[in-house]
């Protein structure tokens, strides 16, 4: 729970990545900004699946598959500019940010 809001492990979130339908593919830059804190940028989508709807969050994976963590959809994700689409709500580097 964070600020009475209930936030997946990312154990449990890579057993989402498994069988979850929202799913936005983004290539190595991306993934490294992602794991940052940073959001995703249009042109930093590789593929995406499952729903595509402003608002909705979606599991954010490497080109491995590997599970970086969740965001919310806030701009078509079909857009392939400089401006953000998926806003980043956790990612794997958060714990490692949280030890400084």
């Amino acid at each position: 729970m964070k600020e009475g809001k209930f936030f997946p492990s990312f154990n449990l979130l890579a057993i989402l990545a498994e069988a979850e339908d929202s799913k936005v593919v983004v290539n190595e830059k991306a993934a490294w900004l992602f794991i940052c804190g940073r959001d995703i940028f249009g042109g930093g989508i590789v593929s995406v699946q499952g729903s595509r709807r402003e608002g909705d969050f979606a599991l954010v994976l490497n080109e491995f598959e590997e599970c970086l963590g969740f965001g919310r959809i806030v701009r078509d994700l079909g857009a392939k500019d400089a401006k953000v689409v998926v806003q980043n709500i956790l990612d794997v580097g958060d714990f490692l940010r949280r030890e400084r």
